[in-house]
């Protein structure tokens, strides 16, 4: 749970960077944040499954599970709205 966690705060933040340094529109912005999310995924279960193997019998194959389905769809979102937030935040964006 707490992987999950940080996986997700490590997705908004890295959103918040990437796109606030190389989003031109809002929609990029979103995609960009998504796509850091999915990025964060993926290492949150290559980190769980080396773990797994690593160190036998101290982990439970449901909870990795669980948890990575839970990752696969929230991490993404969050990384969109860091995404988005990074992007209302660049000093190029024009109030209108």
């Amino acid at each position: 749970m707490t992987g999950a966690i940080i996986t997700g705060v490590v997705a908004i933040a890295l959103g918040v960077y990437v796109a606030r340094l190389w989003a031109p529109t809002a929609s990029w912005a979103l995609l960009i944040g998504a796509m850091c999310g999915g990025v964060c995924a993926m290492v949150f279960f290559g980190a769980a499954v080396l773990m797994g193997q690593l160190v036998p019998n101290t982990t439970d194959p449901k909870k990795i599970g669980f948890w990575f389905l839970i990752v696969v769809f929230a991490v993404p979102l969050a990384g969109a709205l860091g995404g988005f937030l990074g992007y209302r935040r660049a000093p190029e964006f024009q109030q209108d």
